[in-house]
């Protein structure tokens, strides 16, 4: 149930199964990690679905993973969207450390009684670091999952789908193809520090981010020959205050993630990079905004993903249209 996209081991699964199509080729998404703005992730697949690009397998990363894993169960992107509302609209989510951490990095005016708040829990967040290996309670992370993905095997989706996890212990990129689908992508979204590691046999699994931002090497071995990547991490920004230790080996980190994912989308025949600015992972403010960037990005990119797909696709949808 686990393997090597690139630097893991071969895994089993999905990757054995016949989802050859018609066509002979096989066209995969590869949806990449940036927790909130993996919104973005339902405005591709939304102008994908519009017209007519079918998809023969996914595979995700992080906030990709969740929205992947949602699709590929067989939801519409109105069904996903809806989950999303309902989610950002309950009890869970209103007195959830996720929103709490949101709003340490939401950028909109906030009164003095919210800057106070805002102040006690960070502080709190702090201490908890010391003792906790996550600032977020598990539970938290858990009923965010829970609203999205039910639990069934990975092997039960109508799509066939992957989570790309990183196992701590290891090191090592674990691909996950079979058992609980909840499981899978919770391991895939488990940001280090935030979210606590899943434990799962002898792996301690991570966030997929820590060794494959977006898993183009995992979709490539999972058998697609052509590669559809989106990206919906933060824009490097160049206007940064670097003055202290911690800020330098924040930076260093986030020079590092953007090298390894340049280059790892290099072997994608086509990248969607939605404009999702600097909007930090937890702040989920702009969920609506970010669909409709998706969209915009993908209809931009339409005619490239359109002139990599199979000929023989190409053809069939050319067909379709002028009868």
């Amino acid at each position: 149930m686990t393997g090597e996209s690139g630097i893991g081991k071969k895994i089993h699964g999905l990757v054995e199964q016949p989802i050859m199509k018609w066509t002979g080729k096989k066209v995969g998404l590869a949806l990449g990690g940036g927790g909130a703005r993996g919104f973005a992730h339902i405005g591709v697949i939304n102008v994908l679905n519009k017209h007519g690009i079918e998809i023969d397998l996914i595979v995700g990363t992080s906030a990709g993973a969740l929205i992947g894993g949602a699709y590929a169960l067989g939801m519409t992107t109105r069904e996903i969207t809806a989950k999303a509302d309902a989610y950002l609209k309950s009890p869970e989510f209103e007195e959830s450390a996720i929103k709490s951490v949101g709003m340490l990095f939401s950028p909109g005016p906030k009164s003095f009684f919210q800057k106070i708040q805002i102040f006690t829990k960070n502080q709190y967040y702090m201490v908890r670091a010391l003792f906790q290996p996550s600032i977020m309670p598990a539970e938290d992370f858990q009923s965010l999952i829970n609203y999205f993905i039910p639990d069934v095997d990975i092997r039960a989706t109508r799509i066939p789908f992957q989570a790309v996890t990183t196992d701590l212990i290891t090191g090592k990129q674990v691909v996950l193809s079979e058992g609980s689908l909840r499981q899978a992508v919770l391991a895939s979204c488990s940001v280090p520090g935030a979210v606590e590691p899943t434990r799962l046999g002898e792996w301690l699994l991570a966030d997929g981010g820590v060794t494959s931002l977006v898993p183009v090497h995992a979709a490539r071995a999972a058998g697609a020959d052509v590669v559809i990547a989106v990206m919906v991490d933060r824009d490097l920004p160049t206007d940064t205050g670097i003055t202290t230790a911690k800020d330098v080996l924040y930076r260093a980190g986030e020079i590092t993630a953007n090298a390894l994912e340049a280059a790892e989308v290099q072997n994608a025949d086509v990248v969607i990079h939605p404009a999702v600015g600097d909007l930090h992972w937890t702040d989920f403010s702009r969920a609506k905004d970010l669909v409709a960037i998706g969209e915009e990005a993908t209809r931009a990119a339409l005619e490239k993903i359109q002139a990599s797909l199979p000929l023989t696709r190409r053809f069939s949808r050319f067909t379709q249209r002028f009868f």
